[in-house]
């Protein structure tokens, strides 16, 4: 008799599995084109040559290793009435392909840690005054994005101090903040230096902390101050670095960091990404920043 169960509870299960197979069917499904959006990076620094980053959004099921350069476009930096017309990357052939990141000759920034595919030997100038324009013109694919940004005056570091428990101690970064205007701050903290050396380029080092604020939410009108953990030990190089930035600059880091976190949780809510640019995404701004070194003793 309980062989006879076994046979009949097998018997349900291989007809419960056929009838499964047969409730089944492929389905095609037609997904449409994904839209092809210009993504611009480009951050003017006092002193240092222009540099663009130029590339396009891609479909979800693409390669996203390959990096969707767009090339043939003409990107254009005004400024006080002065005009200039980037330079386009060599490219060793005219079939290169846009999302390759190896036919062509990039421009770097100053510390060989960001690449570009459009730059120019003019030297932006340090001018708190006037405003900074950005045009692109994708004459392939007829697409234009334009943008405007102005320096911000650095806010210089006041303290750098270093607090104490047992052997290991924390840094406080502190600086003062004007009290009649409204101010977004971005501070980084790194050890020992700024960018590792890989020869040919070099890559940012992880920072140690970094944090985008609002002065209006806390800190309006008094001593804007923040602090790493107990970490470090005798020995240790601490840079900070602090930025003064705009609104656009800071609703822009804060998106792409909540965009990140979403990419790793399936149940967050897909982020849209706030930008300056108009006709585009991505971010076009400057760096204004003052930076100190204390080691610890």
């Amino acid at each position: 008799m309980k062989y006879i169960n076994y046979f009949l509870a097998f018997l349900a299960f291989a007809v419960l599995l056929s009838s499964c197979d047969a409730l089944t069917r492929d389905v095609d499904l037609n997904l449409p084109e994904p839209e092809r959006i210009l993504t611009v990076e480009c951050y003017l620094e006092a002193g240092q040559p222009y540099r663009v980053l130029l590339t396009e959004t891609k479909g979800f099921f693409e390669n996203l290793d390959a990096c969707p350069l767009v090339k043939g476009a003409t990107v254009i930096i005004k400024h006080n009435g002065v005009v200039d017309t980037l330079e386009e990357s060599f490219y060793f052939s005219n079939n290169c392909p846009a999302d390759s990141l190896f036919g062509f000759i990039p421009f770097f920034n100053a510390d060989r840690t960001r690449f570009y595919n459009y730059g120019s030997s003019n030297i932006c100038p340090t001018d708190y005054d006037h405003d900074f324009e950005l045009e692109v013109i994708d004459n392939l694919n007829n697409r234009q994005a334009l943008a405007t940004t102005r320096f911000l005056r650095p806010v210089p570091i006041s303290e750098m101090a270093l607090t104490f428990k047992d052997t290991l101690a924390s840094l406080m970064v502190s600086a003062i903040d004007d009290g009649a205007t409204v101010d977004f701050y971005r501070i980084i903290v790194h050890l020992d230096a700024l960018t590792e050396d890989f020869g040919f380029f070099n890559i940012s080092k992880q920072p140690e902390f970094d944090i985008s604020i609002d002065d209006a939410r806390f800190f309006n009108g008094g001593k804007v101050t923040f602090g790493t953990d107990f970490d470090y030990a005798v020995g240790d190089t601490l840079i900070g670095t602090f930025y003064h930035i705009d609104k656009v600059y800071h609703d822009f880091l804060q998106t792409v960091s909540d965009a990140e976190s979403a990419n790793f949780s399936p149940f967050a809510q897909p982020t849209r990404i706030l930008t300056n640019i108009n006709g585009g995404q991505g971010i076009f701004t400057t760096l204004s920043y003052s930076r100190d070194t204390v080691v610890v003793n």
